[in-house]
């Protein structure tokens, strides 16, 4: 049982790793804010998103705060991929 519980944990972890290259791999004809939106609506979370205000604020259009809003995105998915 602990293999399969490995096994599910490996694999979660590996689909939050894509899920968040995804968004740090931002295409040119798009913009940091509305890639990361289309990426956690992929994976259906974009009300959650909405209701914890996770594309809120001034900083997504500051480049200099690209890094905070990494982290943010990253706790974001880490604690609702499950």
């Amino acid at each position: 049982m602990t293999a399969k519980s490995d096994e599910v944990k490996q694999a979660r972890w590996s689909l939050i790793q894509q899920t968040f290259d995804k968004v740090c791999n931002v295409p040119n004809y798009s913009d940091f804010r509305s890639n990361t939106f289309c990426v956690i609506a992929h994976l259906g979370l974009q009300l959650i998103a909405k209701e914890e205000g996770l594309l809120n604020g001034e900083d997504w259009h500051n480049p200099e705060c690209n890094e905070k809003l990494l982290e943010k995105v990253k706790a974001f998915l880490i604690k609702h991929n499950k």
